[in-house]
């Protein structure tokens, strides 16, 4: 009896821990699909071969439907301020997916990405801007490599219509530029600008000129900094950051580097220069904190410099650098809360290295026919003070879709 009744006793202590043990399940999927647009993709086999240029769209079920590794709910940022429910249908056997809203909208798909790490994350999303996103164990990936839904730029040497310079940006008016580059399909769905923003230009803030006069010192970085603080200092979260109508001089030959260019034939310096006070205390502290020069001040550096500007005047705001980062999180929604964005730029086919202040954006679309289907193509233009123009310019993303380095303002309290 004794035996017995320990055989039991182990018994249930071992179906007790087995319940916690690790289980490892079948492939199946993650979500059961409800929705009539999932159902419509995977009745239909016909429009991912022959529409999307999938192969075989791997095994088939009963009634010649398309199988499946797992489809999961993820969010879906179209619209900065409402985001949608989306679907990611993991296509079986063809190491493709794609992703579909219950409005027969597809936004992306692809022929050789499979990813079942997703069956793990956290949590899953999806923007036309930056393509999938996922976190796992509390860190945010970005999928690269993913084949977005865009159109094909049509490339040629010189500036299309609506733009000053070649390349991807100085684009002054977009929709001439987007029809003149990529059809006439394309129209704003979506748009946000930050109200009366002043847009001073590196010339206007320039104490050394190249050329004799005819270009700024190249101080592009200090010039975005100070035109993004400008901007704060309208706003609730201004502190006592000083106005555009607070000025000072300043004496260039107290640089501890004026001797340099004092001595170079290729620069003009413009001394003494009344400047904003602002701007001022920022080339100050630049020079300070980190040696700047002209052209010597990096972007790594521009989360310091505002830091220290923004803890001076008593601003609620803080600074933060991002790397790689999402165009939706760090870009759209910034701009959506009314806060302008530093964004750096390494291989622009316009600026090449270059500091700008985003201070909004354009979000054209164009929607073709695949069956019920539509099929969803989005081109994003950043609004942006380029220090070259006292006018708001256009940079196309579609051209450069990694963002390098941004440096966001984000409320450390509330504002006054």
């Amino acid at each position: 009896m004794n035996l017995i009744l320990i055989l039991a006793v182990a018994l249930v202590i071992v179906l007790m821990c087995y319940q916690y043990l690790p289980v490892n399940s079948p492939d199946v999927p993650k979500y059961q699909h409800d929705v009539a647009t999932v159902e419509y993709v995977l009745d239909n086999p016909d429009l991912l071969i022959n529409g999307l240029g999938f192969s075989s769209v791997g095994k088939w079920h009963e009634g010649n439907k398309v199988d499946y590794d797992y489809i999961l709910p993820i969010d879906l940022y179209v619209d900065p301020v409402n985001p949608k429910q989306a679907y990611f249908i993991d296509i079986l056997g063809e190491n493709g997916y794609l992703i579909v809203d219950s409005e027969n909208n597809l936004y992306q798909y692809q022929v050789d990405g499979d990813y079942p790490q997703l069956t793990d994350a956290e949590d899953v999303c999806f923007s036309p801007y930056d393509g999938l996103m996922y976190t796992y164990k509390k860190k945010k990936h970005m999928v690269t490599g993913s084949m977005q839904v865009v159109p094909e730029q049509r490339e040629r040497l010189t500036a299309y219509t609506g733009q000053k310079t070649a390349g991807d940006g100085d684009i002054y008016q977009p929709q001439s530029y987007v029809t003149d580059r990529y059809g006439s399909e394309y129209s704003v769905v979506n748009a946000k600008s930050l109200p009366n923003f002043l847009y001073v230009s590196q010339a206007d803030t320039s104490i050394y000129y190249r050329g004799r006069g005819s270009r700024s010192e190249g101080n592009c970085t200090l010039n975005a900094m100070y035109n993004a603080l400008n901007y704060i200092s309208t706003t609730a979260y201004a502190g006592y950051l000083p106005t555009s109508n607070n000025i000072t001089t300043v004496n260039a030959k107290n640089d501890a580097f004026y001797s340099k260019y004092s001595s170079d034939r290729n620069y003009v310096i413009v001394t003494p220069k009344v400047l904003p006070q602002l701007y001022a205390e920022i080339r100050a502290y630049a020079i300070e904190a980190h040696g700047y020069e002209v052209e010597a001040l990096t972007q790594l550096e521009v989360e310091d410099v505002v830091s220290q500007m923004l803890i001076r005047y008593g601003s609620p705001l803080t600074a933060k650098n991002y790397y790689s980062a999402s165009y939706y999180e760090q870009v759209l929604v910034p701009i959506s809360r009314g806060l302008p964005v530093l964004n750096n730029v390494t291989k622009s086919s316009t600026y090449g290295s270059h500091s700008m202040v985003v201070t909004g954006y354009q979000v054209y679309a164009n929607t073709r026919e695949l069956g019920d289907l539509r099929l969803q193509d989005y081109l994003l233009l950043l609004q942006v003070a380029d220090g070259w123009s006292t006018d708001p310019r256009y940079y196309d993303t579609n051209l450069n879709k990694a963002l390098e380095i941004v440096t966001v303002f984000e409320p450390g309290t509330k504002a006054n």
